[in-house]
């Protein structure tokens, strides 16, 4: 009877650590779901500059592209939206 104990308590164990785990927490608060979505569009929009500078370079993209260009792209690849200075998700 203690085998059967310590292998459904290994099992349980095991089922936590594969299923449970790896999950992020639920309760984040909405100032960390903004801080979030900030480090996105700026990790974003520092990659799409790179790209336009890096095409206009090149002669593929026109060199004068603006940063609203960046913002615009990564706000539809991530589904924000800026509203009071702040990115939500749409």
């Amino acid at each position: 009877m203690g085998k059967l104990a310590v292998v459904a308590i290994l099992l349980g164990l095991a089922y936590w650590y594969w299923f449970g785990s790896h999950d992020p927490p639920a309760g984040r608060s909405e100032a960390e779901r903004l801080q979030e979505n900030a480090e996105i569009m700026q990790r974003c929009m520092i990659h799409e500059r790179r790209m336009q500078s890096a095409g206009g370079i090149a002669g593929v993209v026109d060199a004068g592209s603006s940063g609203e260009d960046a913002e615009s792209l990564c706000a539809d690849e991530y589904h924000l939206e800026k509203r009071d200075g702040q990115w939500y998700a749409k």
